[in-house]
């Protein structure tokens, strides 16, 4: 009796420890929204500027999406404010950088220069190719920058390649 309850007390506490670890994981990343609109934006050096919205065919591979989506979550999960130099240098070559619009502001805490900040978030922006990759602009306003992630480059030429496999 005291063997199968001391069963049951750990069978529990693990059951609960799991739920926490598990939930916690899968809780909602910041980037990631059903109801939000993404768009690619192409800055030449010159200041033209052209927009493409992410339109996937019902068919393709929406893995992709997601791990462009959850690089772009882990871009956020450190955010700092740039330096008076890190704003200044500017590189004249093109940037590309992934938008996301919400039709309601969308309520975000964010860890900046290591403080949780709770914003209300109507868009984002992160920079994906250029002289400042991890990038981030919020609100159209608020310039910090995020982790320069190794695989945010890979994540997003591999949505480029079923956008343009899409238009062929």
């Amino acid at each position: 009796m005291l063997l199968r309850r001391r069963f049951s007390t750990l069978a529990l506490s693990l059951t609960i420890l799991f739920s926490v670890l598990f939930l916690g994981g899968c809780s909602e990343k910041p980037f990631l929204s059903e109801d939000g609109s993404y768009v690619i934006l192409t800055v030449s050096p010159s200041g033209m500027t052209q927009s493409e919205v992410i339109q996937l065919p019902w068919n393709s591979n929406m893995a992709v999406m997601q791990n462009l989506l959850d690089e772009c979550s882990f871009v956020l999960s450190d955010l700092h404010t740039p330096s008076s130099q890190e704003l200044a240098s500017t590189d004249p070559a093109t940037t590309i950088s992934l938008q996301a619009t919400f039709p309601q502001p969308k309520r975000m805490t964010l860890v900046v220069d290591k403080h949780p900040v709770t914003l209300d978030v109507e868009s984002l922006q992160i920079e994906v190719e250029g002289a400042n990759v991890g990038r981030v602009t919020i609100n159209r306003t608020m310039i910090l920058q995020g982790i320069n992630d190794s695989n945010l480059q890979p994540a997003f030429q591999e949505l480029e390649k079923i956008l343009h496999d899409q238009n062929s």
